[in-house]
């Protein structure tokens, strides 16, 4: 393949309205819009979605979506809406189905349209793709050098009320977390198109900005990327089945692990701990013994806000230092708004039968991201972003957020417009 040279970045930003001009709209804006504004990602999601589906609409592009994935999200979707009959908050619970539902449909529609690009347009999105990268790391400069003023100003704008001058810099992690997810598929575009020194120089500011955060998920997700490297280099059937398999088995094995937490106390005892991670053991402690109540059918879709006893505070006492023998008193909510963790909420609110649905899209999903068919750097991409999904729903935010859902559906439009351009025949070394 030719370098991508001047005029062919010029004719993948102009050319016919399609489908990929909304999915380049969107990813030039997600990064910037996740730092200063995440909940206007939903609308962003929005926009994007009815852009497309307009112009894929005789096309009927929601067909292209893989039928076998499609039957099991209308399953999950199906089986929220009748969690509402037992639900503890039925209308909440009712309300949250109805919106997952059209988030899903939504997304189906993006990653359906994103299968049915042209070069010019799959090519439209991946330079899309690195210039939102770039402004997203420009603004999280801007932020750090304001001293957050200016995200104290859009969160005052938002809320419509005063906000605090400075704000701490964990306000930036969920905008971190979108432009670091989106650097994966930016890097493999780079990869593929040639351009070795500016991928060497995106990756190294993408790795500056995720250590410089205040995200313990986005370190994490570091690791993980790098085993990602290491392991997916060579997709096979075997590898497919072995990751959908390992993924399908943390649906289980979480909650079994959860349920061998110490009480709160004795953990607050680990030295090598951190403070910030052991609300978390506190949070799924609780969790735990909420799905033992109600193992089968769950507490309700998005019922966790709603769940007896969450409001209430667990007191425990910390060391501060370490080992100093100084001990403190902390109180800490036994349940947050949500659990932090998705295979736990999937249980708790959606039971077993919930849980199993989520278990077997898992399952389908390993083979679709590292099986036969897909070339390393395919592999790599996608294999990169479902384990970053993973890890970042393992520990962080609300599965159902509605932000984070449209975010994770952006992402797999992303990497399914660009997927054909991953191929070995047109990869060259600078």
């Amino acid at each position: 393949m030719t370098m991508f040279n001047i005029s062919d970045w010029r004719r993948a930003a102009a050319g016919p309205w399609d489908a990929s001009h909304g999915l380049a709209f969107a990813a030039l804006f997600a990064p910037g819009v996740g730092l200063w504004a995440p909940m206007g990602l939903s609308p962003l999601f929005g926009m994007t979605a009815v852009f497309v589906l307009v112009q894929g609409w005789r096309e009927k592009v929601w067909k292209a979506f893989p039928r076998s994935l499609s039957v099991i999200l209308a399953l999950i979707c199906g089986w929220a809406g009748l969690s509402a009959i037992w639900a503890v908050d039925p209308a909440r619970s009712l309300f949250s189905a109805a919106q997952l539902g059209l988030t899903a449909f939504a997304g189906v529609v993006l990653v359906g349209a994103a299968r049915r690009l042209d070069d010019i347009g799959m090519r439209r999105i991946g330079t899309a793709l690195l210039a939102g990268v770039a402004l997203g790391m420009a603004l999280f400069v801007l932020g750090l050098v304001s001293g957050r003023r200016v995200a104290a100003f859009v969160l005052s704008l938002e809320r419509g009320d005063s906000y605090p001058y400075r704000l701490a810099i964990q306000v930036f992690n969920r905008g971190v977390t979108v432009t670091a997810l989106m650097a994966v598929p930016a890097l493999a575009f780079l990869w593929v198109m040639g351009r070795r020194r500016a991928m060497r120089v995106t990756g190294i500011l993408t790795v500056v900005m995720m250590m410089v955060a205040k995200a313990m998920a986005t370190k994490v997700l570091l690791g993980i990327d790098l085993l990602v490297l290491a392991l997916f280099r060579k997709p096979s059937k075997a590898l497919g089945i072995a990751l959908g398999g390992f993924l399908a088995a943390l649906v289980v094995l979480i909650p079994l692990g959860t349920m061998m937490l110490p009480p709160p106390q004795v953990s607050a005892d680990w030295t090598l701990l951190p403070y910030s991670s052991h609300h978390r053991l506190t949070i799924w402690g609780f969790v735990t013994d909420r799905i033992v109540e109600r193992p089968v059918l769950g507490w309700g879709m998005d019922s966790a806000r709603a769940i007896p006893g969450g409001e209430d505070e667990e007191t425990v006492y910390f060391e501060f230092p370490r080992s100093s023998g100084n001990r403190a008193k902390v109180t800490e909510q036994r349940l947050p708004l949500h659990p932090h963790n998705a295979v736990l909420q999937w249980w708790l609110e959606l039971g077993a039968v919930g849980a199993l649905l989520f278990a077997v899209l898992l399952a389908r999903l390993g083979p679709v991201a590292v099986g036969p068919g897909r070339s390393p750097v395919q592999a790599v991409c996608v294999g990169a972003l479902l384990a970053g999904v993973t890890v970042i729903s393992s520990v962080s935010f609300g599965f159902w957020q509605s932000w984070w859902q449209c975010t994770m559906w952006l992402l797999a439009a992303w990497a399914t417009a660009l997927a054909p351009l991953l191929s070995p025949s047109q990869t060259r070394d600078e």
